[in-house]
């Protein structure tokens, strides 16, 4: 599927769980892997330009670093990737969810140098744009159930880009650190 396939193939309401509702409102159509691509470039300038402090950096007590929230893309994008991939394929199993406090006390981000964890954000982003760039139109409208609801391919999509939009507008207003849109 070329890039422009991705113009206006904004997901209707019943292809996904009401509360993905928020994150797929914060994706500007037309095109979700455009938008993917975008926010790759984001992330990668802002991992760059934090220093160590700036990347344990917690707004408040029982909050997650910065390091945290950038691991926490990552678990999420590889989880919805993996759903995506999943249905796509013609999966008929229930996929589960999963308890993203759970993920990020057990992963240990805070001990990882934010380089790492930006190789990973990067090499994850880039396969995960490769993979949505390569399902057919008849596969991005293929619904499955994750989480115990109806998905399909494309509103995994954009769940990806709406749920970074998400923690990068928290980034730039409780942080206070600025988000490139170069």
């Amino acid at each position: 599927m070329a890039l422009s396939d991705w113009d206006d193939v904004y997901p209707q309401e019943d292809e996904y769980g009401s509360f993905y509702n928020g994150y797929i409102k914060l994706v500007e159509p037309p095109n979700v892997i455009q938008t993917l691509i975008q926010q790759g470039q984001q992330v990668y300038a802002l991992t760059r330009q934090l220093t160590n402090k700036q990347a344990n950096h917690r707004y408040a007590e029982g909050k997650w670093s910065v390091k945290e929230i950038i691991g926490h893309l990552v678990d999420t994008e590889r989880i919805m990737a993996y759903r995506a991939l999943c249905i796509s394929r013609g999966e008929q199993t229930t996929l589960p969810g999963y308890d993203h406090d759970a993920y990020v006390q057990e992963a240990n981000f805070g001990q990882r140098s934010l380089r790492s964890l930006s190789t990973e954000y990067d090499a994850l982003r880039n396969a995960n744009i490769s993979m949505f760039s390569s399902f057919t139109p008849n596969q991005i409208q293929r619904t499955g159930t994750a989480n115990d609801v109806t998905v399909s391919v494309r509103a995994l999509a954009f769940i990806i880009a709406g749920h970074e939009k998400h923690h990068l507008n928290v980034l730039e207003e409780k942080y206070e650190i600025p988000i490139s849109t170069s």
